[in-house]
């Protein structure tokens, strides 16, 4: 599948910031597939372990009673031997998150439905890590560890901080997790539209005027354009919302290409056949 970011700029007149939404020419509205949610799967997995092995490990460095922790660590292990599975774990945790999120932002096309994708899997697999960290520390007479938890007693440490991790992970998921259909939703309706309007809309030649900078998505610059164009109705001008990329910021004037269904929906493109030309990447470029 083609990524809709190689054709930036990406313009909206009804999305801002992480929600504008995009579509590369000749693809259809994603959707989650077989891909993503064995990426989720994996990512979920990844974060789970990392969870269950970095709570255990703090369970182990304290004065926890034996054989209350859901992973033992052998005494004695070099600090290098830890750095590097240190090292590895973090490694693996990085490349299924971008490598799950990367695949979400291409697929839906758009930044917030990826991260809240992404986001779902990887709280889970925290609570689910850290749970089972607590659920091992309260295997042995449930009430008297909870007591003397509760009264922070020495040798709980590591329950009341795994306890904390897995509550605080679970109320994100479950504000992530209610925002999520949502934002499916709204990104497979908004390439709909996209690929509706190429198909069938009214198409109308404009140019863009760049304005201020709004904010920047990570390196990525957000402008306020305006765009102007002629319909048999007349001319027009409106006001809209353009992500790209230092490199990708197309001259002050840039031809672009206007589809209108007559009914409210607008989609902006930049026009290629014009060969664009694009402003000083340096121009656009977020200050350190």
């Amino acid at each position: 599948m083609k990524d809709w970011w190689d054709d930036r700029p990406v313009f909206s007149t009804a999305d801002t910031g992480s929600r504008i939404t995009g579509l590369a020419p000749g693809e259809s509205p994603g959707h989650v597939t077989t891909r993503l949610a064995v990426l989720g799967a994996l990512c979920f997995v990844a974060w789970s372990a990392a969870s269950l092995l970095g709570t255990s490990w703090l369970c182990n460095a304290s004065s926890a009673p034996a054989g209350t922790c859901a992973v033992g660590f052998p005494s004695g292990v070099r600090l290098l031997w830890r750095i590097l599975a240190t090292v590895v774990v973090a490694y693996v945790l990085l490349h299924f998150s971008l490598s799950f999120g990367e695949n979400a932002r291409q697929r839906l096309g758009q930044s917030r439905a990826a991260g809240l994708l992404v986001g779902s899997a990887l709280l889970a697999g925290i609570a689910v890590g850290a749970g089972f960290s607590v659920a091992a520390g309260f295997s042995t007479d449930p009430s008297e560890t909870l007591r003397r938890t509760l009264d922070f007693r020495i040798g709980t440490e590591a329950y009341a901080i795994s306890a904390a991790l897995a509550l605080v992970a679970v109320l994100w998921w479950i504000f992530v997790l209610g925002r999520l259909p949502a934002a499916l939703v709204t990104a497979r309706e908004r390439q709909a539209t996209i690929e509706r309007l190429r198909r069938d809309g009214h198409r109308y030649a404009g140019t863009v005027k760049l304005g201020r900078i709004v904010f920047w998505l990570g390196q990525s610059p957000e402008l306020e354009v305006t765009i102007a164009y002629d319909s048999p109705a007349g001319a027009h001008e409106i006001k809209a919302r353009m992500r790209t990329s230092p490199d990708r910021v197309p001259a002050d004037g840039s031809r672009v290409v206007v589809l209108d269904d007559l009914r409210g929906d607008l989609h902006i493109e930049l026009d290629r056949d014009a060969t664009p030309s694009f402003e000083p990447p340096e121009r656009y470029s977020a200050s350190e």
